[in-house]
């Protein structure tokens, strides 16, 4: 078994967020071997990668699974760093640092990737548009359709971009969107698309349920008009259209804390937050109770495989290296129709990897020989120009402008190939840069890579960064992913990344028909950003920031060739391994013999291994991958909720459920109308739709809160494990238990009682209710006296499952020679028997009490008792209902219902 590790102290901190966020293997295979409710503890899902889209899939599992029936594993190849996006910390740096694991042609200068719990979206820089339909003509119909119906919707609630940008106004942006608006209207100065081509701004085309209806005034204060501007509605959502959709959310709902610029990591935080508390504990039996676990520093080799009699794959397991060796961990095996899933979301290129090392045989002459082609990124351009304030002058308010201004637009394009691209405009200026710029900057910009040229406006001047993204050109057979015959990282291949190089010059690199294509849309795109340079720049001379040492000034009046000619396009280009937006590698489609994954991202001819991530995207488009992949992956995590994964296990209603309402139907809604009364460190688990009592300690009674009943019938079905151990049972007719007791005579009774603990609220109802037993043994009461015998003898009807609890049942007095009276009129009902589910059947009509015990597999059913409440102080009306979590016995409890 694993030592329990406590928090670790470096040089200058308590790690307590690692500890408190992270699980050690050792703990996680631990957790497995532990029995919780009848069940081995292995996990149903291993995702592998706790970046970006590993930690979203991992989150949406975990929250969607309400019947709470799923362990999740999270695989990491990094440690925790940072709580959330750099730039939402107090402090600038700390991003973690950035690691090469595959082979590339220098030329393309990947910095490769960020090994860290979240991955990218710890320093990435928020930009959000959503793929037009035209972007999405080569994805599947079904995918196509829903991201439009709902999880591009989902994904821009989730990231923050439905929000209006409530964090970047005021009178630079005011000024610069509508010298952008009316400039792109303006003839020749055309894009490609329209505004009637876009999209609105995804807080219009996604109002939150009760919002008011988006008129003009709600548009115009949005976009921070007076109230007297005269818009029309029309314009307005045009010019809405450039207003940057940025993953910040800087305002909430009040009693919220903003999530500020979006990040994959709180999201995971508060999903362990939930699982540590539903765990209730540490060490390896509180960690069989987890439902989900990040192991840092974990890196996969493979996934674990057996072909099946179809020739189908399916993953067993996941072989990973830690401390110099391989460890196997196995998938949960399958049960109730469903079977357990690995979802593979790292980076595209180790993505490719992982998949093509596993499957290189299995499914060779299938997915494995498309696997790694359709390598796609994107095409990116920075223009950087210093204006005058005279040249957005005419657009500004004669007011004292007080601080530094910030600004972002986003502007769409299009090639005459049929690529896109889009402008990522962002402008800073109008105020004196002081001290605490950079500081400030850092703040405030999405894209930190241009915090040195913002850095060099001034208080008459604005900084604008006009940053073309384009669309490569799918299954270009230049780029691909391949295994390295002589490279090895952690025991494994590296991969080997190509790339069609069309930043370089025909002559050092010919390229295929698809690279000189990219070539065409990198020269319309970098031609258009020229004329958006101009629009900015009005009639007023200006500057070209080219680099720290280059300005080149432009004189008022130059046209758009012309300012080619000064900054030469390919000066302005990065190289394609910079924009870590690589993609298409695992594409997805509906003919088998075309693509690599199915529409929901699962590997063709494989039962239950399925992709995450932007390597999934057929084409890219010119949007950065995460708002598509985040929808993706909340999509992937729908599907595996709802017919992939295994289920809780069928109800079988013994009797006619006519009437009956449910109080517990094994999700966590109704889960959440119960209390716990009793010390902690036990109480009720939710598990695969039942409650499943555990811990050890004090008397605990988990009682449905939000109601009190009088007259009923109560049902509600039962397992035992243990035949030596089940000592629970029902209480019914009580008070609510966190309440003194009522009356004097219930506190006398109370002292009478020898174990009763005045501190412990589950004795109340001991007290003050009835109790119908569960436990065949009728282990007797060490601190009772039974006609002169004590303790009380084992085996008394009265304490017997069926039986109310110590209420007289007749039992032999058999030194005495006699029958104790029969106040309740009690039989015995089947026998229990270890996983089996047993039903009651509890009956209260006034002070009348029936109960009935019903084996669910044999359909045997016996009237156990029925009694007639004399005792005005017990089982007053109406009262609460619960089940008893016995200090050392597991009962699972699951379909309670009730009709009154």
């Amino acid at each position: 078994m694993a030592p329990l590790l406590a928090s670790e102290s470096t040089s200058f901190t308590l790690d307590n967020i690692g500890r408190f966020l992270c699980n050690t293997l050792p703990e996680a295979l631990d957790s497995t071997g532990q029995i919780i409710g009848g069940r081995t503890r292995a996990f149903d899902t291993i995702i592998i990668g706790g970046g970006t889209f590993g930690c979203v899939v991992a989150e949406h599992l975990f929250i969607a699974d309400t019947t709470r029936s799923r362990r999740i594993l999270v695989l990491e190849a990094g440690p925790m760093v940072l709580p959330e996006h750099v730039q939402n910390m107090p402090y600038m740096g700390g991003a973690p640092d950035l690691r090469v694991p595959w082979v590339n042609h220098p030329a393309l200068n990947y910095s490769g990737l960020i090994f860290a719990i979240g991955g990218r979206s710890l320093t990435w820089g928020g930009w959000s548009p959503e793929l037009l339909d035209v972007e999405l003509n080569a994805w599947p119909a079904s995918t196509r359709a829903d991201l439009r119906a709902r999880y591009f919707a989902d994904a821009s609630r989730q990231i923050g971009v439905k929000d209006t940008n409530d964090f970047i106004y005021g009178p630079l942006h005011t000024a610069l969107r509508k010298q952008l608006y009316d400039g792109l209207k303006f003839a020749g100065n055309a894009t490609g698309f329209t505004f009637a081509d876009l999209l609105d701004h995804p807080a219009v085309r996604y109002p939150d349920p009760g919002e008011p209806p988006i008129d003009a005034k709600r548009l115009r204060d949005w976009l921070g008009l007076p109230a007297t501007d005269t818009t029309p509605l029309a314009a307005l959502k045009d010019i809405f259209k450039l207003e940057a959709p940025l993953a910040v959310q800087s305002t909430t709902l009040p009693g919220l804390f903003p999530t500020n610029k979006f990040s994959a990591v709180p999201g995971a935080i508060r999903a362990v937050r939930l699982a540590s508390t539903e765990a209730d504990g540490v060490g390896s039996v509180a960690d069989a109770r987890k439902r989900f676990m990040i192991v840092p520093d974990c890196h996969v080799q493979e996934l674990i495989t057996e072909t099946q009699s179809d020739n189908w794959v399916r993953v067993t397991g996941v072989r990973v290296w830690q401390n110099g060796s391989s460890v196997d961990i196995m998938l949960a095996p399958p049960h109730n129709g469903g079977q357990s899933a690995v979802v593979i979301a790292l980076g595209t290129v180790e993505t490719t990897r992982v998949a093509r090392t596993t499957f290189q045989q299995s499914l060779a002459g299938r997915a494995a020989d498309r696997m790694g082609k359709n390598l796609i990124a994107h095409l990116r351009s920075n223009l950087v120009i210093r204006v005058p304030r005279a040249a957005i002058a005419a657009n500004l308010p004669p007011t004292t402008i007080p601080s530094l201004q910030c600004s972002a637009l986003l502007v769409k394009g299009k090639a005459a190939n049929g690529r896109t691209y889009h402008f990522q405009i962002t402008a800073s200026g109008l105020n004196k840069l002081g001290v605490d710029s950079e500081a400030e900057l850092f703040k405030k910009i999405p894209t930190l890579e241009h915090m040195d040229a913002f850095l060099r406006a001034t208080d008459d001047t604005v900084v604008i960064t006009i940053r073309g993204i384009g669309e490569m050109t799918p299954r270009n057979p230049d780029s691909f992913i391949d295994l390295s015959a002589t490279e090895v990282d952690f025991g494994r291949p590296k991969a080997v990344v190509s790339l069609g190089n069309s930043k370089a010059d025909a002559q050092r690199f010919p390229g295929s028909a698809e690279t000189n294509d990219d070539r065409a849309t990198w020269d319309e795109m970098d031609a258009v950003s020229d004329q958006i340079a101009l629009i900015f720049a009005g009639d007023e001379p200006f500057e070209i920031l080219a680099d720290a040492n280059n300005i080149i000034p432009v004189a008022a009046g130059t046209h758009d060739d012309r300012l080619a000619a000064l900054a030469a396009f390919k000066n302005r280009r990065d190289d394609l391994g910079t924009t870590h937006h690589d993609a298409g590698t695992m594409r997805m489609g509906d003919d088998i013999a075309d693509a690599v994954t199915n529409d929901f991202g699962r590997v063709h001819d494989t039962t239950n291994c399925y992709i995450a991530g932007p390597a999934l995207f057929p084409t890219s488009g010119s949007p950065n991958p995460m708002l598509t992949g985040v929808a993706l992956g909340r999509r992937t995590g729908d599907l595996l909720n709802a017919s992939v994964l295994p289920k809780p296990d069928p109800i079988v209603s013994p009797q006619p459920e006519t009437g009956f309402r449910p109080l517990f139907d094994g999700t966590a809604t109704s889960f959440g109308r119960w209390r716990l009364a009793g010390p902690g460190g036990g109480g009720m688990l939710h598990l695969n739709g039942e409650m499943v009592s555990y811990g050890d300690g004090g008397l605990r009674l988990f009682y449905y809160a939000t109601e009190t009943f009088g007259d009923f019938t109560l049902r509600l079905q039962f397992k035992i494990f243990d035949p030596a151990k089940h000592n629970s049972g029902v209480f019914v007719r009580f008070p609510r238990p966190t309440l003194d007791l009522a009356t004097a005579e219930l506190k006398r009774r109370a002292a009478n009682e020898a174990a009763f603990d005045p501190g412990d609220p589950a004795w109340r109802p001991v007290i003050a209710g009835f109790e119908v037993q569960i436990d065949d043994n009728a282990i007797g009461d060490s601190t009772k006296d039974f006609y002169g015998i004590r303790p009380e003898p084992n085996g008394l009807f009265k304490n017997r499952t069926g039986a109310i609890y110590k209420i007289q049942a007749g039992d032999r007095v058999w030194h005495l020679g006699m029958n104790e009276p029969a106040i309740q009129n009690y039989n015995p009902g089947p026998a229990l028997i270890p996983d089996i589910w047993f039903e009651y059947e509890i009956v209260v009509q006034g002070d009348d009490y029936t109960v009935f015990l019903t084996n669910t597999q044999s359909s045997e059913r016996r009237q156990t008792t029925s009694f007639h409440n004399n005792d005005a102080e017990r089982g007053r009306s109406p009262g609460f209902i619960g089940v008893q979590a016995y200090s050392g016995n597991t009962v699972a409890w699951r379909h309670i219902r009730i009709r009154t």
